[in-house]
């Protein structure tokens, strides 16, 4: 049964603006890796690769533009949310009392930004990654690592309900 949360001014704080505006840097460090080797690569990349690192599919090199693409939509509208989004809507594990809000309110919107900005450096890293198989200075792609840093960012939000649950024991 849905109750009415508090319905507190809860703002991101100096530092969630601070790691939001790292986010926009790593986004605009996707494009620049991008556009730095764009014009040195060959036609035809790898795109995908097996769990041994081997390439088994390729396509254009316009591919890869999809990565910083897709980073900077998925952080913008995210971030929509963090800067727009009054505290009170999210979902939150425990149950929110007047007592309690400010902080869960504060622990979530921190959990948007470090998920957005966790998110943001897994593409920086996969874009990395590629550039640097097709250009040869990786031999073979370390996918599990990939696997593993994407498997991390979508951890992060278990920090953060961790942080919910004893904000309740308190």
């Amino acid at each position: 049964m849905l109750t009415k949360k508090p319905d507190l001014e809860v703002k991101p704080t100096p530092s969630d603006k601070k790691l939001v505006r790292m986010g926009w840097i790593i986004v605009a460090l996707n494009y620049l890796l991008v556009l730095v080797f764009y014009f040195d690569l060959p036609d035809t990349i790898p795109t995908h690769f097996n769990l041994q690192g081997e390439v088994d599919d390729y396509g254009h090199k316009s591919v890869l533009w999809i990565i910083p693409i897709l980073s900077s939509a998925l952080y913008f509208g995210m971030g929509f949310f963090v800067t727009h989004m009054k505290p009170s809507n999210i979902n939150y594990p425990i149950k929110v009392t007047e007592k309690n809000a400010p902080q869960l309110y504060s622990i979530g919107i921190r959990m948007l930004v470090v998920i957005n900005l966790a998110t943001v450096v897994a593409f920086l890293l996969t874009t990395f990654a590629i550039v640097f198989k097709v250009k040869g200075i990786l031999d073979t792609l370390d996918v599990p690592m990939l696997i593993g840093i994407w498997i991390v960012a979508g951890l992060v939000p278990f920090y953060f309900l961790y942080k919910m649950y004893t904000v309740s024991r308190q």
